[in-house]
């Protein structure tokens, strides 16, 4: 059995005024076939995620979501809340 390479990739949210999301909800939706993960933000705002075969999927956070994207290795993204 081959073993897949998982994507490492980072997301981190914040406030408006600038500080970190802590203990905020972030969902990935990885499609159909892939399903969906969910974690919450450190008190750093951060979140990080592990995606198989750096598939594409659909971000939310805090239940609004924040359109598609690109899940490779090494990927990060930011989002004010």
């Amino acid at each position: 059995m081959k073993l897949r390479n998982m994507s490492h990739f980072t997301i981190k949210v914040s406030y408006k005024h600038g500080n970190p999301a802590e203990d905020v909800g972030v969902l990935i939706d990885y499609g159909l076939l892939g399903g969906c993960e969910e974690k919450r933000t450190h008190s750093d705002g951060c979140v990080e995620f592990y995606n198989q075969e750096d598939k594409s999927g659909i971000i939310t956070v805090l239940g609004q979501s924040m359109g598609s994207h690109s899940l490779k290795e090494g990927e990060s993204y930011a989002f004010t809340i």
